[in-house]
């Protein structure tokens, strides 16, 4: 396990930790309902963990072919869990989700296949051929022509897992229809662990032809994923798939710091960890509101701060994270590779804080149109116990992380990241 492993471990890990927590009081909610049976309660825990485990699989495994087995053991659960409420609309997205995940996965396999079919002439025919540590070693010596083409499919491939426009379709339909915990899991844990694929196959791709092909691409698909999610967010009347589109713009701002490298490094990772807590915590609050008010209607639930105040500070603070307000750790991340842009391209620079800007109004908006003003329906259940308990506790978790980490980087974080630059090629002095 190397840094850049324990710094995805870090982001995934956490996100589990209240995941679970806050999954235990959700689904036990349903069950008391009697809308779960202990069966089906059993079944979701069994695939709930058995997704997590293999997403951990894929994060430490040093076999790049293992690794696409672990995320395709990922891809399976998921759908399931994706399905798991049975309505019509849930099977459709689970099913969605399937048929673009497994074109993604296959396209990723034969980026992995061309990456062997390079190295296996240096390494031989063995399983060191898929080493990352071994191929990190004769990188350099790699052809440049096939691992540009396998980089692409590579790119394509678990981009598609990671939500990346134009191969995003299945994301809002997912997060919209799934349990909210398996939403928070998607958008906070599936996302970050192809994003983490991606950057293992770059580096490699770096060492072979350099940077800037493989940044290219990254500031492409990255520019694309936040200029189209920026708008669309504005005509979201679902708070599930306000959220989804949210999510496809910052894995699209991590990415754009990725491709520019230097200290963009620094804002795509600390982007990657203060996302994952923020969007897990946004779902956590918007699970409460559609348990209490049984639809998704944005126009419908305003005055949360009053009606619902955990559920409402929740998504308050979530939403003032999520929109890059100081002095939290996604304003960090975005102005670090804003300045970052500004120093070796202005012009992407100005693109990029066009984009920004856009997006931090739409999302405000929408955000402060649920969490202010007066209640307008009366809900038709209320939160039992344990779900307020553990749901509480989860987010509570989340919100004292994001406040922490907006006012202080604590030194061990700073020398994980500080493992990770040589990898980018960004060694030097960063926040």
């Amino acid at each position: 396990v190397d840094a850049m492993s324990a710094w995805f471990d870090l982001v995934i890990g956490i996100v589990a930790g209240t995941g679970t927590l806050y999954a235990v009081g959700y689904v036990g909610e349903q069950y008391d309902r009697g809308h779960v049976s202990l069966k089906r309660f059993r079944q979701f825990f069994m695939l709930f963990d058995l997704y997590l485990g293999v997403m951990l699989l894929a994060i430490n495994v040093e076999n790049l072919g293992i690794m696409w087995i672990a995320i395709e053991g990922a891809t399976l659960s998921a759908a399931l869990l994706i399905g798991f409420e049975r309505s019509k609309g849930a099977l459709e997205a689970g099913w969605k989700f399937v048929i673009l995940s497994s074109v993604g996965i296959a396209l990723a396999l034969f980026g992995t296949i061309l990456v062997y079919y390079s190295s296996e002439q240096l390494l031989g025919i063995t399983e060191e051929a898929l080493h990352w540590a071994k191929l990190y070693e004769v990188g350099d010596q790699l052809d440049p022509s096939v691992m540009k083409i396998a980089f692409i499919f590579v790119l394509v491939g678990y981009g598609t897992k990671a939500g990346l426009v134009p191969m995003h379709t299945w994301l809002p339909d997912a997060h919209g229809e799934a349990p909210t915990p398996v939403s928070a899991m998607l958008s906070a844990n599936m996302l970050t662990m192809a994003i983490y694929a991606i950057l293992r196959f770059k580096i490699l791709t770096d060492q072979s032809v350099g940077t800037e092909f493989t940044g290219t691409l990254l500031l492409g698909f990255g520019f694309f994923s936040v200029a189209l999610s920026s708008i669309v967010l504005l005509l979201q009347e679902d708070f599930k798939r306000l959220l989804a589109f949210s999510s496809i713009e910052h894995i699209g701002i991590a990415l754009i710091g990725f491709g520019l490298g230097g200290l963009g490094v620094f804002g795509g990772l600390w982007h990657l960890l203060n996302h994952a807590l923020a969007k897990s915590a946004a779902f956590y609050g918007a699970g409460l509101v559609l348990i209490t008010h049984e639809h998704k209607f944005i126009a419908r639930v305003p005055g949360l701060l009053r009606e619902h105040p955990a559920a409402g500070v929740a998504l308050f603070v979530a939403g003032l994270v999520l929109a890059g307000m100081p002095p939290f750790g996604l304003f960090v991340s975005e102005i670090t590779i804003a300045a970052n842009a500004m120093a070796t391209a202005p012009a992407i620079a100005y693109g990029f804080l066009g984009v920004l800007t856009v997006a931090f109004a739409t999302l405000l908006f929408q955000i402060l149109r649920m969490v202010l003003g007066v209640p307008m329906e009366t809900h038709t259940s209320t939160v039992g116990p344990r779900c307020r308990a553990f749901s509480t506790a989860a987010m509570a978790v989340n919100l004292g992380a994001l406040i922490f980490l907006g006012l202080y980087i604590p030194d061990g974080l700073h020398n994980l990241i500080g493992g990770i630059l040589p990898f980018f090629h960004a060694e030097g002095e960063y926040f």
